[in-house]
């Protein structure tokens, strides 16, 4: 450093003048940072974290849909397609600039400089805008003030320019005077330039070397020959390219090597931490640019994209839907309704099934009619699809007060009636059922799951022991604390799915029935029993499987990985839709009857058709009963345990209803 920098720096930081972290010492004529990097606006791309952050955001801003809307008096609010402001954000701010470059460019001056700058042009003096045009280098541009107020200046290959306030969109970023945004660059810069200075360290290393790589011993001197010889030694052995080369030494030269691992420095970790703490600073969850660790979550993509909205990109999409109001919108404009702003709803967009189970809860409650939520799927509207439904096995909205009228005042059902109301409540079961059908699979796959990776983590643990053990008392102990596990998984599937079918039930019995303690008590006990059907099935196929060998223990659960949850899934959302209906029945005073779904009914369900059962009665059938074939050579069907209602047998597709 020479005696008149010297002198100057410590004159200007000295007198608290410039603080140690302006841009001045940065600049060209200034000092690079302290890792010895120069860093800047446009220097920084370079480092791919800051890159990825930057292109991340600018790109997620740019492609969101930027919409001019206008508040009803009702609450509502609509788009207003025939306002000139509406063309420029939406599609395109002018004739040469499409609205997603223009935001991606601006955003980019947001997250860079601080600030973006766009001159306003109108048509006339007073006039509509007209277009929007960007200012390219945000870093030119000052802002003064002058007895008219503020106003702004700049610089570019034309020229010198100067516009007022009103004539230019300024959106800045984050500051302390609420006019003007900080550079995120420049209060960054040390984290910036040391990330910068790990990866040149990092390519220099495997280029040059950042220490000597060896010895090379000889007798005697070299003298006059040595620069030559080293020109040559290097040519034939240095870098990236060579490595690997067979290296010959002559004359009774030795070659020692010297090993340095690069992560005694640990500079590994350095690049790490840098690339975190640079996500920190742009608010990015890491695994948005590709660091996949602990911070990393792929189980629900709904809440990672919420997160990442909510913590990064909000704060930016309010500061332009603000500025945008109050530079772009007149007074009077906002005081009529007028307002900007962002669909969000597509990055918030979770997978199929989280959509699917939103829309149906939706649509249900009368929220969202067919046409919205396919124009939310982005197809097209279908003819009457612009109803509004809610439940009383979906009725019209409008006439949903009549209904419940209607349905209050007694009256007597014809068997043509009842026939029907049983058959629309079977359709609603049904479509209950296929949507919970998901739920059940997810919740029997984590308990199948937990089976056999303890069974087999048992068996290798013996295996590696190289003893037989005492599994049958492993597994006793294992199972005897499976139930809780097994309702802690299913159980809040079993209720909410119960609760749905005893809607359904109660409006098939023109009923309002509530969710009481006997049908709490009801559930609970149901839950129970299925976590003790499933842990005695397990225990029992597994300790028969004992007598032959552990492979055989090892087999059985690979079998349940594959198939079980799909049986369990489909048999419980019969066995409990069945159980709850019938549950619902009794706590109104109807008995209910066995009916056939079709030709496929087999014939020992065809013999129980129209059979009946009542609280506190008899079972459907009875355990140990036999029940005849279709044809007297067939061989009866032997019933286990008591069936009050329907599944009877596997497959059974039978169901109850009121009779």
């Amino acid at each position: 450093m020479g005696i008149f920098s010297k002198i100057l720096r410590s004159g200007v930081v000295g007198t608290g003048s410039l603080p140690v972290y302006d841009d001045f010492w940065y600049g060209v004529a200034g000092k690079p940072s302290i890792a010895g990097v120069q860093v800047n606006e446009e220097s920084a791309l370079k480092y791919l974290t800051v890159f990825a952050c930057v292109s991340l955001i600018s790109g997620d801003i740019a492609r969101l849909p930027l919409i001019l809307y206008k508040r009803a008096k009702d609450g509502s609010k609509q788009r207003v397609l025939n306002h000139p402001l509406y063309d420029i954000l939406h599609n395109a701010p002018n004739p040469s600039t499409t609205s997603f470059n223009f935001r991606e460019a601006a955003q980019n001056h947001l997250l860079l400089w601080g600030n973006t700058y766009a001159r306003i042009k109108k048509t006339g003096i007073g006039g509509a805008i007209k277009s929007l045009e960007q200012i390219p280098v945000p870093g030119r541009v000052q802002i003064k003030t002058d007895r008219r107020g503020i106003y702004y200046e700049w610089s570019d290959g034309k020229g010198k320019h100067r516009a007022a306030k009103k004539d230019v969109l300024h959106i800045p970023g984050f500051g302390f005077n609420g006019l003007t945004g900080m550079s995120l660059i420049g209060l960054a810069r040390e984290a910036i330039g040391l990330g910068m200075a790990t990866e040149q360290f990092g390519s220099m290393y495997f280029g040059k070397g950042t220490h000597p790589a060896g010895i090379y011993e000889m007798d005697g001197y070299l003298g006059d020959n040595k620069t030559e010889f080293l020109k040559t030694l290097k040519t034939g052995i240095a870098g990236l390219g060579n490595s690997h080369q067979i290296m010959v030494a002559e004359g009774g030269a030795k070659y020692k090597p010297l090993t340095i691992p690069l992560n005694d420095a640990q500079f590994l970790e350095t690049r790490k931490f840098q690339k975190l703490e640079l996500c920190g600073m742009f608010h990015v969850p890491p695994h948005k640019i590709a660091i996949h660790d602990q911070n990393s979550n792929h189980n629900n993509l709904e809440q990672e994209n919420s997160g990442y909205v909510d913590s990064c990109l909000m704060h930016w999409i309010v500061r332009w839907e603000q500025n945008i109001s109050l530079q772009l919108l007149t007074r009077e404009e906002r005081m009529q309704g007028y307002f900007a702003e962002f669909l969000v709803d597509g990055l918030l967009r979770g997978d199929s099934q989280a959509r699917g189970e939103f829309y149906n809860k939706m649509f249900q409650v009368g929220a969202l009619s067919p046409n919205k939520i396919l124009a939310k799927e982005n197809m097209n509207p279908i003819d009457g699809g612009d109803q509004h439904f809610v439940q009383l096995n979906m009725v019209p909205l409008n006439m949903a007060g009549e209904i419940v009228k209607d349905n209050n005042q007694p009256k007597k059902e014809d068997k043509a009636s009842r026939e029907y109301r049983s058959k629309n409540s079977i359709i609603t079961r049904d479509r209950i059922s296929k949507q919970y059908y998901p739920l059940f699979h997810r919740a029997a796959q984590d308990i199948v799951n937990k089976e056999g990776l303890a069974v087999k983590g048992q068996i290798n643990k013996q295996r590696k022991l190289r003893t037989d053990g005492n599994m049958q008392k492993w597994l006793d102990d294992f199972y005897r604390k499976m139930p809780k596990e097994i309702k802690s998984k299913i159980g809040p599937v079993i209720r909410s799915f119960s609760e749905a079918i005893q809607a359904a039930a109660a409006d098939e019995m023109g009923t309002d029935v509530e969710i009481s303690k006997d049908l709490e008590r009801f559930i609970d006990d149901y839950t129970t029993r299925y976590a003790e059907r499933h842990t005695e099935s397990s225990l029992g196929q597994l300790t028969a499987l004992l007598e032959q060998d552990l492979t055989a223990l090892e087999e059985r659960v690979d079998e349940w990985a594959k198939t079980r949850a799909d049986k369990i899934a489909v048999n419980e959302t019969v066995r409990a839709s069945s159980a709850i209906y019938q549950a619902v029945a009794f706590s109104v005073g109807f008995s209910t009857v066995l009916r056939n779904r079709g030709p496929k009914t087999c014939p020992y369900c065809r013999s129980l058709a129209g059979k009946k059962v009542r609280a506190g009665g008899g079972p459907l059938v009875s355990d140990g009963e036999e029940l005849p074939g279709k044809n007297s050579t067939d061989p009866p069907m032997k019933i286990r345990g008591d069936k009050f209602h329907t599944p009877i047998h596997q497959g059974c597709d039978c169901y109850m209803s009121i009779g």
